[in-house]
């Protein structure tokens, strides 16, 4: 069903197309695209599998680029670049496509005794509790009021570099504590679950959503991959409330900075304040200027994002504040969430996301083949998908590298066998498996 309803999608493209409506040609073509990814990992998997990290990139990827398009399209409307802008995230969901095509590598669940690897341990309990203080308290100390206000002002006084750092490196760790959760006693999950909710709170207090997702959505593979699970409509529908609640969080932070945004209708609300709206309005202002193309340059000095400004005052901004700058001449407005297709653009041009595109699908088919080998990689990289499709690539290599950070130094503390025999009450030491 899905693979007839790519083509007619792909058949509606190449006529909508020369009739003079060249967005809803191209929405048709991305649409088409999405459906023949979810099509082929069917075929592929022989199920719909959640876990499979291709999986949750096809519907992000296509979330972000076709959001914006299908809604203008249904109001009858266009806008300036969107159908270069529309046809070039098809033209990436074509290189994933011929790739995964070409591999046909199916999914296959991790074993569990890959898991029981990992073994926390009272050692682990202490770093990732005192983390957590730590945490809190540095924001106790900044000024920071705990109260469930949603309020987005509140990040002003904690931002910068070390905090952001600080906050993957605390989701890496908490990714370990999740990963090794059947290893763990009565009294230790109750530690974890504690020192994440109230992690969780704090940043919803300040209206923050990224800084506590990737370690839900880690827990969500696991989760899926211990259960052998498949994609019901159980599934679906923990997926539509844990959409709305985020959704609803978004629109409730937005009001409360703009109290004026209460006299829209809640379908213009929600429209003009959902985050798959805005990201694909920087490759929209690109396609329809010259720019000197970048050649690869912005993927090479992604390691540069780790020098901290204070030691390089000329460290040139990030690319999504390079967009406010071309677009608005100021940071002083709204900002976008950059994508993976703008950045491909702006490197290589017209064949930039095809090619960038391709080179993740390939890295894809490399992590599903090795997932049971390297369990940490794979759902590390499953977690920060929703980063990479809201992001460019040195924003998501930072991210990793510091989460990774985060769950080996956890995989370290695991492996210190300090602790005194009678505190292995609360936290049992399990012996190392042979190697």
């Amino acid at each position: 069903m899905l693979l007839g309803l790519s083509l007619c999608l792909h058949l509606a493209a190449v006529i909508q197309a020369p009739l003079g409506k060249p967005a809803v040609g191209a929405t048709c073509f991305l649409m088409g695209q999405c459906a023949l990814s979810l099509g082929l990992l069917r075929l592929l998997n022989g199920k719909w599998v959640f876990q499979d990290i291709r999986m949750i990139f096809a519907l992000f990827f296509f979330l972000y680029g076709a959001t914006f398009p299908m809604i203008v399209s249904w109001q009858g409307g266009s806008a300036p670049g969107l159908p270069g802008a529309t046809f070039l995230y098809g033209t990436g969901l074509l290189g994933f496509n011929l790739v995964q095509w070409w591999h046909r590598q199916p999914w296959h669940d991790v074993r569990p005794e890959t898991f029981s690897r990992i073994r926390p341990t009272l050692s682990n309990a202490v770093v990732i509790f005192l983390t957590f203080a730590v945490i809190l308290g540095y924001a106790a100390a900044m000024g920071v009021e705990f109260s469930l206000s949603i309020d987005r002002t509140k990040t002003g006084r904690i931002g910068g570099q070390l905090w952001v750092v600080l906050m993957f490196v605390v989701n890496g760790m908490g990714m370990f504590m999740f990963g090794g959760w059947p290893q763990l006693s009565r009294r230790a999950r109750i530690i974890l679950v504690v020192s994440a909710t109230a992690f969780v709170l704090f940043h919803i207090s300040m209206g923050n959503r990224r800084d506590f997702l990737p370690m839900f959505i880690f827990v969500a593979a696991v989760i899926a991959t211990r259960r052998q699970s498949v994609i019901r409509l159980g599934t679906l529908a923990l997926g539509f409330i844990a959409f709305a609640l985020l959704s609803i969080l978004g629109v409730a932070r937005q009001i409360i900075l703009d109290p004026r945004l209460l006299a829209k209708t809640p379908v213009d609300l929600f429209l003009g304040n959902n985050e798959f709206v805005t990201p694909i309005q920087t490759i929209m202002h690109y396609v329809t200027v010259n720019r000197p193309l970048r050649l690869g340059w912005t993927y090479i000095s992604a390691p540069s994002l780790f020098i901290p400004r204070a030691f390089w005052p000329e460290k040139p901004e990030s690319l999504s504040i390079a967009f406010l700058l071309d677009a608005f001449g100021s940071i002083g407005v709204q900002g976008f969430a950059y994508t993976p297709v703008t950045e491909a653009f702006l490197n290589f041009g017209w064949v930039g996301p095809f090619v960038v595109i391709s080179a993740v699908s390939l890295a894809m088919v490399y992590l599903v083949r090795n997932a049971d080998a390297h369990p940490g990689l794979y759902f590390v990289s499953f977690a920060m998908v929703l980063d990479f499709n809201r992001g460019d690539f040195g924003g998501t290599f930072y991210s990793l590298i510091c989460v990774g950070t985060g769950y080996v130094t956890m995989l370290f503390v695991s492996r210190l066998r300090w602790v005194p025999s009678r505190w292995r009450t609360t936290w049992p030491a399990l012996p190392l498996p042979n190697p």
